[in-house]
């Protein structure tokens, strides 16, 4: 099982989910996408498609966007979590009600 999160360097947001999966002892794997979605922040090699294909899977353009992947070595069903109060359900609430820890 991998955790998966989508960030942008400057977001307080991003710099907090990071700091409470750090916390928590929790590894994951942070894929930045620039240091913000602005035109000229956002990285313009990877940063628009990947945002745009995070937006095709899952309704959300937003940044952080957590992804739990399961599988012994992470190549299984993609679950998303979104970001870190909202999505579905959002870290902090699934932290909260126990399920992201049910999923790693």
């Amino acid at each position: 099982v991998a955790v998966v999160v989508y960030t942008y360097k400057l977001s307080p947001f991003c710099t907090e989910t990071t700091a409470l999966l750090d916390r928590l002892g929790i590894a994951y794997k942070e894929i930045s996408l620039g240091l913000e979605w602005i035109p000229g922040l956002i990285d313009k090699n990877k940063g628009a498609k990947t945002r745009a294909g995070l937006y095709k899977m899952t309704g959300q353009t937003s940044l952080p966007h957590v992804f739990i992947v399961g599988g012994d070595d992470g190549d299984g069903e993609i679950k998303s979590i979104g970001g870190l109060f909202t999505g579905n359900p959002g870290l902090v609430p699934a932290l909260r009600d126990g399920s992201f820890f049910d999923l790693i």
